[in-house]
Order: structure tokens, then sequence, then C-alpha cells
């Protein structure tokens, strides 16, 4: 069962997973993604902690790109930018608009891909996977401020751009990005 709005319980730290445990913890994994769909709650990535299982290891079900993260860890992350409607299954019907990098490198352990370059929304759903291993939850990255309702930006305003300030990790105002003459 995909534990739901029990912030205490998904942010716990989790232990890697040993090569014996794996074909159990994805067989775990599967059922309750699969289970998910059938009762209309459509997911495309679920990670141990949410059902319960403190170990490094999620799913990621998206079209034909279906893998699993098995202590896996971000190595490299590049082009940040703001997502919107993020989702998760553990608080259903909640989205944000988020913070994620475009492309990322993911080193990956017992697996048949050991690491790769993530692009566009499977980078988005890896760092969701991965923020759940490392007891973070989506709304860790929300944007203060959301950007895309309103009609006009002040010089003080998050720039629609949506680039991140290196110094502070917020996006930057618009007076210091794009409104720069």
């Amino acid at each position: 069962m995909i534990i739901t709005n029990n912030e205490a319980a998904l942010r716990v730290k989790c232990e890697d997973v040993l090569p014996n445990e794996v074909a159990d913890l994805v067989l775990a994994l599967e059922k309750e993604l699969d289970y998910s769909n059938r009762i209309g709650r459509p997911g495309i990535g679920l990670a141990a902690p949410q059902i319960g299982i403190s170990k490094n290891i999620a799913i990621v079900r998206l079209g034909d790109f279906n893998f699993n993260l098995i202590n896996a860890k971000i190595t490299k992350a590049c082009n940040p930018s703001i997502f919107k409607e993020e989702g998760c299954l553990s608080f259903p019907g909640r989205l944000e608009t988020t913070t994620r990098f475009q492309e990322i490198v993911v080193e990956n352990n017992y697996s048949n891909v050991n690491s790769f370059i993530a692009t566009g929304l499977i980078a988005v759903v890896c760092q969701h996977e991965l923020d759940h291993l490392n007891s973070k939850l989506f709304m860790d990255h929300a944007q203060t401020t959301n950007i895309f309702k309103k009609n006009k930006v002040g010089p003080n305003d998050p720039c629609k751009c949506g680039k991140i300030d290196p110094v502070t990790k917020k996006v930057k105002k618009f007076k210091k990005c794009c409104g720069v003459k």
C-alpha cells in the first residue's frame, strides 16, 4: 500500500540494497505501481519508502523507458528550470511548480545500466524518485511564487525564464536576468 500524506514516514533514511534483495523489491514496487494505475491514480515512478521499505531502490516506468534505480545517485546536473505541475502518488491531487534540472547523470548499481544521462521528463522523474531515497519530497523544490499565473513581471519578481541564481539557489529576479537591457 502506498503511504499517503505521512511526511515523517516518507522522510526516512534509506539503506543500500543488497544484490539478493533487488528482484523482490522491484516486484513489490511494480505491484504497487500497477495497482495505483488500475485504481485511477496513474504514476510513472515509485520509490521504496513510499511503500514503507527503507531501501535505496526505485522504479521508473515511462512508456518504453523502464528501468530501476538501485543505490543510485546523481553525479552531475545541468540546466535548472521550472517544472509545472509535479505530483506524487503519496500526495494525491497535490501539484507543485518545482525547480528541477533538465539534464542529469545518474550512477546506478546492480542494474543492467550502470550510468546514464537523463533529460527532460525522464530527468525530472529520476530526480523525484531519488529524492524519496534521500528523505526529500517534491514540495521541498516548490517555487514560493507561481510565476506562471502572473500577467506582469515586476523588477523584483522571479524571472519567467526560470534561471537559478547560483548563490541563492532560487529563481533569479527579473531585473538581474531577462530585465537587464
